[in-house]
């Protein structure tokens, strides 16, 4: 996608975006299409339209970057960055793609992740964080195939690279994933399984 017809469609969509827990800055969201994203060096876009400069600047703002703006001879240079990982929760699938399409071509870090269904209900809250990659070396198992696609469904961002008879693994959730369960004793059981797998996790009763 081109990336102003990328920034379009962000604008248009930033009604529906919930960041950080807020309208358009909680610690984790409650939607089941979320992304995180972070920029921890100063990123510099060059405008000649003062008009997409200050677009450009707004939208960051509202993320929760830092921001600064330059003018030089017949252009805008607006620098920002965001050195800790923020959420958003969005209202689909194909708006999560927007964001992430324009937040990738602005300089961002970007982990998208979608939890299934099975885990947005019920009365045991388990949150559960892993800020850097994990890396694991696959050998095509059915048990390495079942741990991925819980990880999925849990909401954990997953990329499996192919070589040959193997594959490198590695996952992440950089910002707190909220699940949801029937009971104490099922909560429990999932704490144990992502702490074996080196998540951080969380409990609520």
């Amino acid at each position: 996608m081109e990336f102003l017809k990328a920034f379009s469609a962000v604008l248009f969509c930033a009604s529906m975006a919930t960041v950080n827990g807020q309208a358009f800055g909680q610690d984790h969201d409650h939607s089941s299409e979320s992304l995180a994203f972070h920029l921890p060096q100063w990123k510099a876009m060059h405008f000649d339209d003062a008009a997409k400069a200050t677009q450009h600047l707004e939208a960051v703002k509202k993320l929760g970057c830092e921001v600064k703006q330059e003018n030089h001879a017949g252009h805008i240079d607006v620098s920002y960055r965001s050195t800790e990982w923020k959420s958003m929760a969005v209202k689909d699938h194909a708006m999560a793609d927007q964001w992430a399409a324009w937040l990738k071509a602005s300089g961002f870090d970007v982990s998208h992740s979608h939890i299934d269904s099975a885990f947005t209900e019920g009365p045991e809250t388990v949150e559960f964080r892993m800020v850097k990659w994990k890396q694991i070396h696959g050998s095509g198992s059915q048990q390495e195939a079942e741990m991925l696609e819980q990880l999925k469904k849990l909401g954990a961002e997953v990329v499996v690279q192919k070589h040959g008879n193997h594959s490198d693994i590695k996952f992440r959730a950089p910002t707190w994933r909220e699940v949801h369960f029937a009971d104490h004793g099922m909560a429990d059981q999932w704490m144990a399984w992502l702490k074996q797998n080196g998540f951080e996790t969380r409990h609520e009763h």
